[in-house]
């Protein structure tokens, strides 16, 4: 009678558990499929202003062109990412670019999972300044972050990739 009991609470336990993980797998696809098309603050991407097809642009998540009351572009924001380090997890920046689709305006770290110590250094608004004014070209020529040459390699490579994207889109 005793494992009689038992093997009926082993299999009531399993039950459960298919259960969970059945409620929890649903839950995750419902998700995913009605993330698939935002950002991560919620809005659609399509539906931002000035937004900019970006479907299969390798390395580009979102482009978008800003422009003034007139209708007139006053710069380019891109956001882009790029392999550090830390493989599983990229690196996701927004490049900001000039009217002339050359000249960084600024750029801003939008996520990563770098080592910290090490790629913490990239979230530093000092750090980040340093791309202002300069023409994505120039980008070779940013800081080395000491310990982190992945990582700062990276981040060239994602300022290159936005520069690319959109200086063709931009005719240049």
């Amino acid at each position: 009678m005793k494992d009689d009991s038992r093997l009926k609470g082993i299999i009531a336990l399993a039950v459960v558990t298919v259960i969970a993980f059945g409620v929890i797998y649903g839950s995750r696809i419902l998700v995913k499929d009605e993330a698939k098309d935002n950002n991560d603050n919620g809005a659609v991407v399509e539906d931002l202003p000035g937004a900019i097809d970006v479907s299969g642009a390798e390395g580009i998540v979102a482009a978008r062109e800003i422009t003034d009351g007139g209708g007139n572009v006053t710069s380019y924001s891109v956001t882009a990412e790029a392999t550090g380090f830390n493989a599983g997890f990229p690196i996701t920046m927004e490049v900001i670019f000039e009217n002339d689709a050359l000249t960084i305006q600024e750029v801003k770290l939008i996520s990563h999972a770098e080592t910290p110590g090490y790629g913490k250094k990239m979230e530093e608004d000092n750090y980040l300044d340093q791309f202002k004014g300069m023409t994505a070209t120039d980008a070779e020529s940013i800081d080395v972050i000491s310990g982190a040459t992945v990582t700062t390699n990276a981040l060239v490579d994602l300022v290159n990739t936005a520069y690319n994207y959109i200086s063709s889109y931009a005719g240049n």
